[in-house]
């Protein structure tokens, strides 16, 4: 499996002005690699991942995976956002196997669609969901709910996962936890994930490579290799060892402190507490 992002940029149409959201951007992502999109808010992340899921289109450049053009949403690529996106009208269990129905090739009766529903089942034991098969949305909690919608995904054997800030709406503990399910499902389903997250903690723990954006327009100003071995090794413990923060302050620094729209705003800074004579 070969993702590959070709130059690509994103402009919408403002009232007054065009807001230029992404300058043209090229990056690939291999076969189980799990990358993180990081930077800040509106530099351009969400519309790149909403790019490569075909749900929005380029001003210019391509996506392609396998060498095939993406040209709008395909089954090759599951999706999780950060809302909850589960239908409140079905059962844990009937939102986990939804997608199994819009595939002809997984009717019910057929083998291919027993397998399938086997293995529905098999993601919600692996996330410590079986005995909520029968609870709807409103019964369950923030992680169980993006639980739910990972197995979902997941269930149709995606070549990509793409997450946008899946955990944003968690707490700190629950985050964690959820973290900790990533990792669990790397070494279990041997994933490719292309997550997109303003935590750089987050980021360097998950990942294998950190892709971080300038301020808006946003463009890859760094391609970080992660270098604490693969991420199922990797426990909680890791996060406070000093070459972990070391690299944690190195990011941080570069998202907040690096390129010109950091400087613009330490000079704005500096004009506003300036004393008035």
């Amino acid at each position: 499996m070969k993702l590959e992002v070709r130059e690509l940029a994103k402009i919408y149409a403002g009232r007054h002005d065009d807001v230029v959201a992404l300058t043209p951007t090229s990056f690939s992502v291999e076969g189980g690699e799990f990358v993180s999109l990081l930077g800040p808010s509106g530099c351009g992340k969400s519309t790149t991942l909403s790019v490569i899921a075909g749900l929005d289109d380029a001003s210019a450049g391509s996506v392609f995976l396998d060498g095939e053009r993406v040209t709008g949403p395909g089954p090759e690529r599951g999706m999780v956002f950060q809302s909850y996106t589960l239908f409140p009208w079905l059962t844990v269990e009937e939102n986990a196997r939804f997608a199994l129905g819009l595939s002809v090739n997984a009717r019910p009766t057929s083998a291919r669609g027993v397998a399938n529903a086997e293995r529905a089942d098999a993601l919600l034991e692996l996330m410590g969901l079986a005995d909520f098969r029968r609870a709807y949305p409103r019964e369950l909690s923030g992680g169980m709910k993006q639980r739910v919608a990972i197995a979902r995904a997941l269930v149709n054997r995606p070549k990509v996962l793409l997450m946008d800030e899946p955990f944003g709406a968690l707490d700190a503990q629950t985050r964690e936890e959820m973290q900790e399910l990533m990792l669990l499902l790397q070494r279990h389903e041997r994933m490719t994930v292309l997550f997109v997250t303003h935590d750089v903690e987050e980021a360097i723990y998950l990942s294998g490579r950190v892709l971080v954006f300038s301020p808006r327009p946003g463009r890859i100003v760094r391609d970080v290799a992660v270098p604490f071995g693969p991420g199922p090794e990797r426990t909680l413990d890791l996060k406070l060892t000093p070459d972990f923060v070391r690299l944690k302050r190195e990011l941080f620094d570069l998202l907040h402190r690096g390129g010109p729209v950091g400087d613009d705003r330490r000079t704005l800074l500096d004009r506003l507490v300036r004393p008035v004579n």
